[in-house]
């Protein structure tokens, strides 16, 4: 039988929060939680259909939570990760 894993969805009135532009299975987070990171900064790496997509940090500000591990499988809109200003 197949685990079942729900994925919170990024709400589009959170400005901090970042959500998978399409569906994929992440190939690589590349930042930390308590990370500082810039605006357009790379935060990870989805690969979908084997062309890979780098998801971009949308503000400046800090990590607070990480809810993706590298191989997840994530739908379209799900959390990846909160960052505060």
């Amino acid at each position: 039988m197949k685990e079942m894993h729900f994925h919170p969805k990024a709400l589009k009135d959170v400005r901090g929060q970042v959500g998978a532009p399409m569906p994929g299975k992440v190939v690589e987070v590349r930042v930390k939680e308590g990370q500082q990171v810039e605006k357009g900064q790379p935060l990870c790496v989805l690969s979908a259909m084997k062309m890979e997509t780098v998801v971009n940090s949308p503000l400046s500000g800090t990590v607070a939570k990480i809810y993706v591990t590298p191989d997840a499988s994530l739908e379209g809109d799900d959390l990846i990760l909160e960052i505060t200003e």
